[in-house]
């Protein structure tokens, strides 16, 4: 088992890619943190994992807030002694059309995207430093890399506090990177492509969503979505001491985006 006895956070693990890479985890041996902010949905992965006997507890948390990280995480080291491992999944979508766009729309997707991977990395860190490892994994997106034309009436502008905010958090794991390495915590990123999530929907209706699917799909060199254990897998190899001499890289599970190759 790659994570045997790994204490992992996995925050927005409560559905979609943060709860595949929950169950991966799991089944690699980690005692999971289920960390979210919709409770019923903590309970249900917590659920999953413990009933296919693995080990998982959870955390109603508010990712966004520095004092919160403090008290969740200072109680994750009081109840398994470390942690081992840091997946900052947690995010949020807010497409509006570009000449609509308002400073709170800003506010909110930059607070979860790319403020709270700064405080969740802040708050494990120094726990990480004192036991000299740790692996911390930052959710990115495709979105963050490049531009790229929206679906139907909305235009590439409509994107611009997601694909913003997801940008910064690869020069962020960079910046994490170059801080963290010498005390032997490898931080690296993830860049997502287009895959089946309840964000897919969030903001679109059940019309929208049927184009969204085909036009991404084509997009892509394997012309399909992604699953989410093709998500999971390389956050897994990322996490794992396979990629040990791995750190500040962004790598993309995209499945051959021909707008970024």
């Amino acid at each position: 088992m790659r994570l045997k006895d790994k204490v992992a956070i996995v925050t927005g693990a409560g559905s979609g890619l943060g709860r595949a890479i929950a169950n991966r985890f799991a089944s690699e041996g980690a005692i999971v943190v289920v960390a979210d902010v919709n409770g019923q949905a903590i309970d249900a992965v917590v659920g999953e994992i413990v009933s296919s006997g693995a080990r998982a507890y959870g955390y109603n948390v508010d990712v966004t807030s520095q004092a919160v990280l403090q008290t969740f995480t200072d109680d994750v080291v009081k109840k398994s002694g470390r942690i081992d491992i840091l997946v900052n999944n947690a995010g949020i979508t807010r497409y509006r059309p570009f000449s609509l766009l308002a400073h709170e729309d800003w506010d909110l997707v930059l607070q979860l995207d790319l403020k709270a991977v700064f405080f969740c990395s802040q708050a494990v860190a120094p726990h990480m430093v004192r036991q000299q490892y740790g692996k911390i994994v930052n959710i990115s997106s495709s979105l963050g890399t490049g531009t790229t034309p929206h679906v139907g009436d909305w235009t590439a502008g409509c994107s611009a506090p997601y694909a913003s905010a997801k940008a910064a958090v690869i020069q962020l794991t960079k910046t994490l990177a170059r801080e963290l390495g010498p005390n032997g915590v490898n931080v690296n990123c993830v860049a997502p492509g287009f895959f089946l999530t309840p964000l897919t929907g969030a903001t679109r209706s059940p019309e929208q969503v049927a184009e969204h699917i085909a036009v991404r799909s084509r997009m892509a060199v394997l012309n399909r979505p992604g699953q989410l254990e093709e998500l999971a897998n390389p956050v897994l190899f990322l996490a794992s001491d396979e990629s040990s001499f791995i750190s500040g890289h962004t790598l993309h599970v995209d499945g051959g985006r021909t707008d970024r190759m």
